[in-house]
Order: C-alpha cells, then structure tokens, then sequence
C-alpha cells in the first residue's frame, strides 16, 4: 500500500499473512484470468511485493514461458523468494523501481502492474519504460483502486484515521485511491500503447481475522509514522466503522478495482 521501502521480512509478514490472500490473491487470479496469457508467454510484474502477480502468471503461461517481477523494497521480494510457483514458469525477482526499470529492451509479451502506479514519483516515466520493455504487440495491464466511496473496506479504515488522528492524516492515507483510472489510460497513451481500454471491476472481500486484522493496513500506509499511542483508538474506530458487515466469520465487505489495458 505504500512505496516505503524500510520494512524488514518480520514487518512485511502481515502483508502476506492477512492482506494477500483475502484482498491481493483473488484480484491477482481475476487479473490474470481476464488477460488470458496464452502457454509461453514472457511476463514482467512490476511492483510485485511479495510475488503474488507474479505466481499467478507463473502457474497460467506454464514452464515454457519466464516472469520477472520487480520491486524496490528487498523485504517484499524475500518474502515473494519464499513462495516459488511450483509446476509453473521460472520466476527472477529484481530489486528496481518503476523507472528506470533493470530489464532489457523489448522484452516481454505482457506487462502487469497491480497497485503500484500510485506511488510512482514519474508515472510518465514508468509508462515509458513499460514501452521500452514490451515486444510489439505486447500487452500490459494496470491495476489501480477506485475512490474510498468505492471501496468500503478501506473507507472504514480511512474514516477512522480521520476520527482519531485529524483530517490531515485521513488526507495522506488516501494516497492508494487516488489515481483515477482515466489518468492512467492518458498516460498509456502518451506513452505510445494502442487499443486502450479501461473495465471497472468489484470483488467480494472476507477478512477472516476480522476488523482487528484489517488493521494491519496502517502500517504500510503514510500513517504510519503518526500512529504511536493511538493503535488502540485507531483499531476501536475501526471495529465501530466496519459492526455493520462482522459476524463470526470475519469481515465481509468488497473492494473495487479499475484495470487498464493497452497494447504496444
């Protein structure tokens, strides 16, 4: 949820414990599943955290294809080393950002970015270089999240930051829902891609650890820093936000999703 790249593994963990296969996973299979990579195929995944794009294109394009997933944060990629896709195409992780982005030059067959672009410095810039890396008629796929209207789950949890610690922070947690998915196509098409579509998607979502877990959000957002003594009033306000949709088997909410597409 944030492109800080000061997590060790033992703080990364959550992430893949709680958020990865109650939000991250079912949207990795949807995302790949509409993209229908075909036996073979070359894949780079751009900001792969802890490999989750990345195994699912693996296990989709089979042994004869290859992925690259790239990050900038080195606790993402151990944790993405410690899950291999197994029956799958081989898997390299690279240590890089966006932009500049250590691949080679027309590359690969398809490009996939899923929650990444927001936190990019230069957008511009990551789409150029997402041109570079393609092979023509290569295409790419950018997943970014529709507005905090749209997505209850992570509303409950920005609402709360805005109870307990002031408008300004809610201000700064909203950074993962603020990229409309309109700016995304123009930067596609600014950076030279064709035939670029835009779809809006909404998947159910259950956190089986209930709103206590969801809570793990705050510290990979810009809140971080600002919790301190507030952990308890925070994780409250959110038991308070999300009563409405917690029974005994968890949260159950949805997130919503906009994906790109294009074609170089």
């Amino acid at each position: 949820m944030t492109a800080d790249t000061s997590f060790d593994v033992s703080l990364v963990r959550p992430y893949q414990d709680i958020l990865l296969p109650s939000i991250f996973q079912p949207w990795a299979e949807y995302m790949v599943e509409a993209l229908a990579p075909a036996p073979g195929t070359k894949a780079l995944d751009i900001g792969t955290g802890p490999g989750t794009v990345a195994r699912v294109l693996a296990q989709a394009i089979g042994p004869t294809g290859a992925v690259v997933g790239t990050d900038l944060n080195p606790a993402m990629l151990a944790l993405a080393a410690e899950s291999p896709a197994l029956d799958g195409a081989p898997i390299q992780y690279v240590e890089c950002g966006a932009a500049p982005m250590h691949v080679s030059d027309q590359a690969f067959d398809l490009i996939t970015m899923q929650q990444v672009l927001q936190f990019v410095p230069d957008r511009g810039a990551a789409l150029a270089e997402m041109r570079r890396a393609a092979r023509p008629g290569a295409r790419i796929a950018i997943a970014t999240w529709q507005p905090l209207h749209r997505n209850p789950l992570f509303r409950a949890l920005h609402d709360a930051v805005a109870t307990v610690l002031g408008p300004d922070k809610a201000d700064l947690f909203e950074e993962p829902w603020s990229l409309p998915g309109t700016e995304v196509a123009a930067l596609a098409k600014e950076a030279g891609f064709v035939d670029v579509e835009l779809r809006e998607w909404t998947l159910p979502a259950t956190l089986p650890g209930g709103p206590d877990a969801i809570c793990c959000l705050f510290d990979f957002s810009a809140v971080r820093p600002y919790i301190g003594s507030r952990r308890a009033d925070l994780t409250a306000a959110v038991r308070a936000n999300l009563a409405h949709c917690t029974d005994e088997t968890g949260v159950h909410s949805e997130t919503a999703v906009t994906l790109v597409t294009a074609r170089a």
